[in-house]
């Protein structure tokens, strides 16, 4: 049994923010219309607000199952450690034998990240000035994602860590705010790409006519930005069922009342137009991403395609 193996540097090779961006809208397309097989997220709690993730698809019936298996492990910054790992396994979809295993990490930033920005072109696409908050993976992978999606927006970056900051700003051109409050009454979008088990923004410094991501807020216990926003916003999401019941913001808002399952509209229905929306300049628009399966299965078909044709084939037996 010879199964491809891909490190995070054969992904980086072949799987450009471009194709991310595409895989991403074919996932979401997919869900929304009903084809892709999408079973529930598996959450496993751990040590120090560690939380280990399953994640499985199949972009249609007959289609390769994928599965994506890993963790999140804030506490590992002390270690001088990533707090995202995870591997992605392929199964062929007739016999079910391993097919591929390929780094997760790299394909979760941008898959993720570029879900984040196909949102964002629905939702603002017009937008000036973008602030994303964080300096890990994940705010590197969106500063890179939105030079695809919104090549002509101002890209800022707040972080707790100032030389962090610096560090991401310098790479991707953007500018480092030291002001969080007056950085996102300022932004058109603020990007959350956190894993803070509370708010690290106030619903106060959210001025009208701004879209709010929330990336961070994946689990009920992940709370990055105050549900309170949710009441006077647009809420859109990226899985509705998934969100209803695993993202934080969103499972607090509507134990309090202040949101009602039927008020959440996610991307797939956007973009089949099974759903519309119409925005004023002066309405608060709230998106939140627990990240599904799909995103995943979508981003491996794409990037087995690519090695093939590019003759990444470093392969190992398992039997």
């Amino acid at each position: 049994m010879s199964v491809r193996i891909l490190s995070a540097a054969d992904v980086r090779s072949i799987f450009t923010p471009r194709l991310a961006l595409e895989s991403q809208r074919e996932a979401f397309t997919l869900l929304g219309a009903g084809e892709a097989v999408q079973p529930p997220r598996l959450l496993v709690p751990g040590p120090d607000s560690s939380v280990s993730f399953c994640y499985s698809s199949r972009i249609a019936p007959d289609a390769p199952a994928v599965s994506k298996f890993g963790s999140v492990n804030p506490s590992n910054a002390a270690r001088g450690l990533g707090a995202v790992h995870s591997v992605i396994t392929v199964l062929d979809p007739s016999t079910g034998a391993p097919l591929a295993i390929i780094n997760g990490d790299s394909v979760t930033g941008l898959r993720t990240s570029a879900a984040t920005t196909l949102a964002m072109q629905q939702l603002a696409p017009s937008a000036g000035n973008v602030l994303v908050v964080g300096t890990g993976a994940q705010a590197r992978a969106h500063l890179a994602a939105f030079a695809i999606t919104h090549p002509a927006a101002a890209l800022q970056v707040f972080g707790r860590d100032q030389r962090a900051a610096a560090e991401v700003a310098a790479q991707h051109g953007a500018e480092v705010r030291d002001d969080l409050e007056q950085a996102v009454r300022s932004a058109d979008i603020v990007v959350l790409c956190t894993s803070s088990l509370a708010p690290v923004i106030e619903d106060a410094w959210v001025t009208d006519g701004t879209t709010v991501a929330s990336v961070g807020s994946f689990a009920p216990d992940r709370v990055e930005l105050p549900p309170s926003l949710l009441a006077r916003s647009t809420v859109v999401v990226d899985h509705r069922p998934s969100a209803l019941t695993d993202s934080g913001p969103v499972v607090e808002a509507l134990s309090s009342g202040t949101l009602t399952p039927e008020a959440v509209t996610d991307l797939g229905s956007l973009l089949t137009g099974a759903s519309t929306m119409t925005r004023t300049p002066t309405d608060v628009v709230t998106y939140l991403s627990v990240g599904v399966g799909v995103q995943d299965a979508a981003a491996a078909a794409t990037i087995l395609s690519a090695a093939e044709a590019q003759g990444v084939d470093t392969r190992a037996a398992l039997d």
